[in-house]
C-alpha cells in the first residue's frame, strides 16, 4: 500500500509542473469566442444598439450606445488579454459580469439547453419533477416540428447535400453555454492566466508586487 501511496505522490508532483495547461487551454478555448463576439458587434454597431435599446423585440436597455461601447470592448479587448494573459484575473471578471447579464437578461427565459432536446427521455429537466414539465414538454414539441421540417426536406429538397455537414436542430438558446463559459472565467479569476505561457507570469516575475 505504501508504495502505491509513493507512486500516487509522484504523480502529484509531476502534474503539478504542468498545472499551467488547464489554465492555458481554458484562455485559448474563451479567446476565439470572445473576440468574435465583440468584432461581430462592433463590425454591426448600430444593430447591437438597435437590439440593445428596442424594447419590443430587443433588451429595452437605457443608454444602449454606452452599454454596446461596453460589451464590446468588454468580449474584444478582453478576448485578446485572455489570449495572452494580460490582466488576466480583471479581463476574466468584467468578461463573467457581462456572461451574468447576458444570462439574465436574453437566455433565462429559455431555460437551461443552448439546443433543444428532442427527445424527452434524454432531457436533464426529468430529473426535477413537475419543475421540469415545461422543459419536457417543449422537448416533445422541439421534436415534432424538428420531424415535419425533415418530412418537408426529405419531400423538395436534396435533404442528403443539406446534412451533409451535420443535422439538423432547434436552437433553444437557453443559459447553458453561457453559464459554461462563467464557470470557465471564474477558475481564471481565482487562478489566473497560469505559469509560464502568459504575460501575466512574466510580469509578476519583473514586478513582485503584481504578485
Amino acid at each position: 500500500m505504501n508504495k502505491y501511496v509513493a507512486y500516487y505522490d509522484k504523480l502529484v508532483v509531476s502534474l503539478k509542473k504542468i498545472d499551467f495547461l488547464p489554465l492555458l487551454a481554458i484562455r485559448l478555448y474563451l479567446a476565439p469566442i470572445f473576440i468574435m463576439a465583440g468584432l461581430t458587434k462592433y463590425r454591426s454597431f448600430y444593430d447591437t444598439v438597435a437590439w440593445f435599446g428596442n424594447g419590443d423585440w430587443g433588451l429595452g436597455l437605457p443608454f444602449a450606445s454606452f452599454w454596446a461601447v461596453v460589451v464590446i470592448i468588454a468580449e474584444l479587448i478582453g478576448g485578446v488579454a485572455l489570449l495572452l494573459g494580460v490582466a488576466t484575473r480583471l479581463f476574466g471578471l468584467l468578461l463573467a459580469i457581462t456572461m451574468a447579464f447576458a444570462m439574465l437578461l436574453v437566455h433565462l427565459k429559455n431555460g437551461w439547453h443552448a439546443i433543444a432536446p428532442t427527445n424527452p427521455t434524454t432531457n436533464i429537466a426529468q430529473l426535477f419533477g413537475r419543475y421540469g414539465q415545461a422543459s419536457l414538454d417543449n422537448s416533445i414539441q422541439a421534436g415534432e416540428r424538428l420531424n415535419k421540417a425533415r418530412e418537408i426536406l426529405q419531400s423538395y429538397g436534396n435533404y442528403d447535400w443539406l446534412t451533409e455537414t451535420g443535422n439538423f436542430v432547434i436552437l433553444n438558446n437557453g443559459v447553458e453555454f453561457g453559464m459554461t463559459y462563467f464557470i470557465m472565467l471564474l477558475v481564471l479569476i481565482i487562478y489566473g492566466a497560469g505559469r509560464i505561457i502568459s504575460v501575466d507570469f512574466w510580469l509578476n516575475k519583473s514586478l513582485p508586487m503584481l504578485k
